[in-house]
């Protein structure tokens, strides 16, 4: 397809136009949703109608019936935003000043509201809503230091990475903050990450940590209980799994669960189930243990995780035969682990156990043990 480049100005009158019909379409399904048409066909939810209907992601279909039955509710911003009085940024500014509690005083002044905004760029929108939001919030029949809507929304996008937006207001997100400088973590002269890499690896810690330290029943480690289903026949290639929903997980994901985890056989026959065999444990625990007396936390050079953040890993990987035992075991951290699978680095324990890591540039370092503990030297 050939794509004709605009002028600038013929960039921002497409952008505006685009606007407006979205503004339009939003408010169009938010009728169809009132109008109950779309359960003909005996869709569960208007949104699970546009996903299946209009091909959309869960998180578009929920933003798309959000922002309708936001546009529906307030006429007065409904036709600014149609006509292009507000621009689609200012509008989303809006909703997210305006939650559920002062939406009776947005309806009164929406009208007012419009006027002031329209002729403000998006710095100056937001700041004018800030002082709204304080003046409504005075308004209502609330504490005063009542807190902000907590909100967490996230959801696979067409890749399968998780994306969202988050509200945490007062102690939640200062626990958040400190929690982040907390696992935030150094790994040496070569890491080359940015902040925000880092904080999401950070991230990434706090939920790995959390999932083998929680107090809920589980294996003696408490592993989480996640779900994967995979083909015997898929083990030595590219091993293809599914979640507990059916969705497909990448090769890299499994291969590093594959490494420590519990796994059932289950006999089939088409589709019938018939048994589920008792769990067995890739890593038993009593090896784990030796192990982790052996290398004192994670192994990659630089990183400084202790043990109770770190799976077992098969230096030759458990699908491909590699054995369960002391000489072919070392731990990594959740996060390298699963480095070390997406880039397929080349793992060596010697007899000495220090680890020689060899990336496919073939460069190498090297990481020591470090769970010996302290001794006495004679005099």
């Amino acid at each position: 397809m050939d794509v004709v480049s605009p002028t600038i100005d013929g960039l921002l009158d497409r952008l505006g136009a685009h606007e407006r019909e979205a503004a339009g379409l939003a408010l169009a399904m938010a009728g169809l949703e009132v109008s109950g048409e779309w359960a003909a066909d005996g869709a569960a939810s208007f949104a699970a109608w546009l996903r299946h209907h209009g091909r959309l992601s869960n998180a578009d279909a929920r933003e798309w019936q959000r922002r309708g039955r936001f546009l529906r509710r307030f006429p007065a911003i409904a036709d600014a935003a149609v006509s292009g009085v507000l621009s689609a940024g200012q509008v989303d500014l809006i909703r997210n000043a305006c939650p559920t509690s002062l939406q009776p005083i947005l309806s009164e002044q929406q009208h007012a509201l419009v006027q002031i905004l329209a002729p403000l760029d998006v710095a100056d929108t937001q700041r004018a809503l800030h002082i709204w939001n304080v003046h409504a919030t005075a308004l209502i029949d609330t504490p005063p230091a009542a807190e902000r809507e907590r909100q967490l929304r996230f959801g696979p996008d067409s890749t399968g990475a998780i994306v969202g937006t988050f509200v945490l207001p007062g102690q939640a997100g200062t626990e958040l903050a400190h929690a982040l400088r907390t696992a935030i973590t150094w790994d040496g002269n070569n890491d080359t990450r940015t902040s925000t890499e880092k904080n999401a690896d950070a991230l990434f810690d706090i939920a790995a940590f959390y999932n083998k330290n929680h107090n809920t029943a589980g294996t003696p480690r408490h592993l989480p209980h996640v779900e994967r289903s995979l083909d015997a026949s898929t083990l030595h290639d590219t091993p293809i799994a599914t979640d507990a929903d059916g969705r497909i997980v990448d090769p890299v994901t499994t291969d590093t669960l594959l490494c420590n985890c519990a796994i059932h056989q289950i006999l089939r026959e088409d589709h019938i189930v018939l048994g589920y065999g008792r769990a067995r444990y890739t890593v038993p625990k009593l090896l784990f243990r030796a192990v982790a007396a052996r290398d004192g936390g994670c192994r990659y050079p630089g990183c400084d995780r202790p043990v109770r953040f770190c799976d077992a890993h098969h230096i030759r990987h458990w699908r491909h035969g590699g054995t369960t035992d002391h000489d072919n075991l070392l731990l990594l951290c959740s996060r390298h682990h699963h480095h070390i699978h997406k880039h397929e680095l080349n793992l060596k324990l010697l007899p000495d156990a220090t680890v020689e890591i060899t990336w496919p540039d073939s460069h190498q370092r090297t990481s020591r043990p470090r769970g010996r503990p302290p001794t006495i030297r004679a005099a």
